[in-house]
């Protein structure tokens, strides 16, 4: 006769294995709904209202950051990209890009000391051209317009870019 004892463990280690390959599974599933790739040359960012300056696109290393307001992720996020783009003021531009009206996300985004550009895609025109369908979500473009990352910019560290934009 079968004990509990003796079956615990075993389904411990299946209930650990199915978490992770559901974890795998999500993660795969996620950045398969982007339509950039790592190596691709990324598309143009198109069709959208600059609530803050315009950057000269195209000349250095950008970071677009997909966002919206709704979403407590971008909004925590808020402070650390601004924190980014300071510390990489010289050598990368760094967009937020919401779909949301700009008068919406002004006050949330347009601060004094702030470091990075935004924009209003309210056709989603940029969005689609990235196949963007979950926030927050964040694509690092070199400067020969080469996607060089992908993902969840919560994952990104000063050294991660470091590397990625002096390659």
């Amino acid at each position: 006769m079968l004990r509990l004892s003796t079956l615990l463990p075993t389904f411990v280690g299946m209930k650990r294995l199915l978490c992770i390959i559901v974890a795998l599974v999500a993660t795969t599933l996620t950045l398969k709904a982007q339509r950039v790739e790592v190596g691709s040359i990324a598309p143009q960012i198109q069709g959208v209202e600059w609530i803050s300056d315009t950057p000269q696109l195209g000349d250095r290393a950008l970071m677009v950051e997909f966002f919206h307001s709704s979403n407590e992720d971008c909004r925590a996020h808020i402070d650390l990209c601004n924190s980014l783009s300071h510390h990489f003021l010289d050598k990368m531009d760094v967009v937020m890009l919401t779909r949301e009206p700009s008068e919406q996300v002004a006050s949330l985004l347009m601060h004094e000391y702030q470091f990075f550009y935004v924009a209003a895609d309210e056709s989603g025109a940029t969005f689609r051209a990235f196949g963007v369908n979950h926030v927050p979500f964040a694509v690092i473009i070199d400067d020969s317009g080469e996607v060089v990352w992908i993902g969840n910019p919560w994952t990104l560290t000063k050294e991660i870019i470091e590397k990625l934009i002096t390659q």
